[in-house]
């Protein structure tokens, strides 16, 4: 758990489970981002599954590729599927 109270879980399909310290939980479909200039390094699954917390970051770091998202950001894409 980060300082924010959050657990992250890479999930099968380039999802991500978000779960907080108030039980709540939230499944992100990184899927139809991957398309997108932003998150397309994602497409890479050893990208992809090295994601990681930091602060109010979700990092994917392979050490060649770094992609950054806050939780918020990720959150709020939630609502545009």
């Amino acid at each position: 758990m980060n300082n924010m109270g959050v657990v992250l879980h890479v999930l099968p399909g380039y999802q991500l489970k978000l779960s907080f310290s108030n039980g709540s939980e939230a499944i992100v479909n990184m899927k139809h981002r991957l398309h997108a200039v932003r998150f397309g390094r994602l497409a890479s699954p050893k990208l992809f599954c090295a994601a990681r917390l930091e602060g109010s970051e979700v990092v994917w770091d392979d050490g060649n590729h770094c992609v950054r998202a806050s939780i918020n950001e990720l959150l709020d894409s939630m609502q545009m599927d």
